[in-house]
């Protein structure tokens, strides 16, 4: 039997504008979720949580915008060691996509199989082409990793874990739909970071806003399904899973 569990791995305060370019501006303190996936021998971990921000002066703008916090019992070493599993347990890793807040903890993994669409890696090499000193993809997260596939299209990593294309908030952005005993659990990354997003149909800022409603539509038409919001703080477990409106 499948089995899931919703890991936090810590805290980043932003512009909730971010989120919802429309809103007013207020603070917000977003979570960086990881789902774990056991699935008979395959232990499958989406996304891998926010990490840090690395030293040097290039990135002190984002180390001032976006405050990084965790407690005693976040993180994501620690929660999977609260589970019994070590990092070298993990056999596989899917990014949603390849900002900061998806990918800060790929480094814990190195012996695991990465799957990130090629399109990712595509919009990177043009972005970090145009502007060698940006920050939105941290080189560090990704560029040293052993063992990556990439993917393209539609794929299914078990029987039970499909990766589905989804772009819009990046042209490689990618879901999840993982088939649990009793309903469909959808992790859609930054589709819809907040349960709000998804509600109000609002698509957060990202390289294609009118895009990421697309997305938002296809993945509601998953039957018998219920979502996790990448970076919602009301949401902190599976047991919170929402069953959206159609």
């Amino acid at each position: 039997m499948v089995k899931a569990h919703l890991l936090v791995d810590g805290i980043f305060e932003v512009d909730r504008r971010i989120f919802l370019p429309e809103s007013p501006a207020s603070l917000y303190d977003g979570v960086a979720k990881s789902l774990l996936i056991i699935d008979g021998k395959e232990k499958i971990l989406i996304d891998t949580g926010i990490g840090g921000v690395p030293e040097g002066s290039q990135f002190d703008a984002l180390r001032k915008m976006m405050k990084i916090t965790r407690n005693s019992s976040q993180g994501t070493k620690h929660q999977l060691a609260e589970l019994g599993i070590r990092p070298g347990e993990i056999t596989s890793v899917v990014n949603t996509h390849l900002h900061n807040a998806h990918c800060g903890c790929n480094n814990l993994f190195p012996d695991a199989q990465f799957y990130i669409s090629r399109e990712e890696f595509r919009a990177i090499d043009e972005l970090m082409g145009d502007d060698p000193n940006q920050t939105a993809y941290i080189d560090e997260n990704f560029g040293r990793l052993k063992n990556v596939n990439r993917v393209k299209g539609r794929y299914n990593l078990t029987e039970s874990v499909t990766i589905i294309p989804t772009p819009g908030h990046t042209m490689g952005h990618q879901s999840v739909v993982v088939k649990l005993k009793n309903y469909n659990l959808i992790y859609s990354g930054d589709v819809s970071p907040l349960k709000e997003n998804l509600v109000t149909r609002t698509p957060m800022t990202g390289y294609d806003r009118k895009m990421i409603r697309e997305q938002m539509k296809k993945l509601l038409k998953v039957e018998n399904a219920k979502w996790i919001f990448s970076h919602d703080n009301s949401q902190l477990s599976l047991r919170q899973a929402y069953v959206a409106a159609r």
